[in-house]
């Protein structure tokens, strides 16, 4: 696998977390392929990088690829697959309660989160850095909770499907059920201990009371490593802080931040 560390910016909303990362994977794409992922559903790269990146892969340098990723999107597609490995366990009238059922659930914070795992979880091996920008706090939270609470379901669902795999023998009958879940608690696995070997979060925040005490708050997650940033730093201060650049957007003014110290 090329993966050698995925880095993650949270904090407070203003703080300049999507400059910090756009800075970062310009600066890691000089030393290897590197992916530049907007988990915000309020995105901004392409403001931020002055090009356009969408919700396909955007090749903007050598080494520099760009998405911005569409959850709602992801979550249909997610949920599409695994109505398909449904077909052939339920009942054409239950199917398609299910499939009724799955429109109105698509859109639920689960699925869209469940779908992102899911994608994260195909791109990262391709890629030597990956660069993930949250939306503010609460989501980064909810991201790590949930990550463990989706393999913790998958789990038990396929520990069930094993069971059910046994009977099924004995009937002389075959599903793909169990092989789909399989598949899913492998990539959900994989994509938790990836974060937990190489990630690194850097909670980002400015030299205020309330950005101070949400960074605080990420710091305290029992995921993964956590390291505070202060952004827009005038004056030195303990740990790592990133001094404030007039105008740091585009390429060129985005090398004018001196961001290689997140990356030592």
């Amino acid at each position: 696998m090329l993966l050698k560390k995925v880095y993650m910016f949270g904090g407070k909303g203003g703080v300049g977390k999507s400059t910090l990362a756009c800075a970062l994977a310009l600066w890691l794409s000089e030393r290897g392929k590197t992916l530049l992922a907007s988990l915000d559903p309020a995105h901004s790269l392409s403001g931020i990088l002055r090009t356009s990146v969408g919700s396909n892969i955007t090749h903007i340098l050598p080494n520099l690829y760009a998405v911005e990723l569409d959850a709602q999107s992801l979550a249909r597609g997610y949920v599409d697959r695994v109505l398909k490995g449904l077909e052939e366990v339920l009942s054409p009238s239950v199917l398609e309660g299910a499939k009724r059922f799955a429109s109105l659930i698509s859109s639920s914070p689960t699925s869209l989160e469940t779908a992102v795992f899911d994608k994260l979880s195909e791109l990262l091996p391709q890629y030597e850095y990956v660069v993930l920008d949250f939306a503010p706090t609460g989501q980064v939270l909810r991201f790590f909770d949930s990550l463990n609470l989706v393999k913790e379901w998958l789990e038990f669902l396929f520990q069930l499907s094993q069971r059910q795999e046994e009977i099924d023998w004995f009937m002389n009958r075959k599903r793909n059920l169990p092989q789909l879940l399989k598949e899913r608690l492998q990539k959900v696995k994989f994509l938790a201990e990836t974060l937990k070997e190489k990630g690194l979060l850097f909670a980002v925040a400015r030299q205020e009371p309330l950005a101070l005490q949400e960074a605080q708050m990420l710091e305290k997650n029992s995921f993964i490593k956590t390291k505070r940033v202060i952004n827009f730093s005038e004056e030195a201060t303990e740990g790592l802080s990133i001094p404030r650049v007039e105008d740091p957007y585009g390429i060129e003014n985005l090398k004018k931040i001196p961001i290689e110290k997140l990356a030592l």
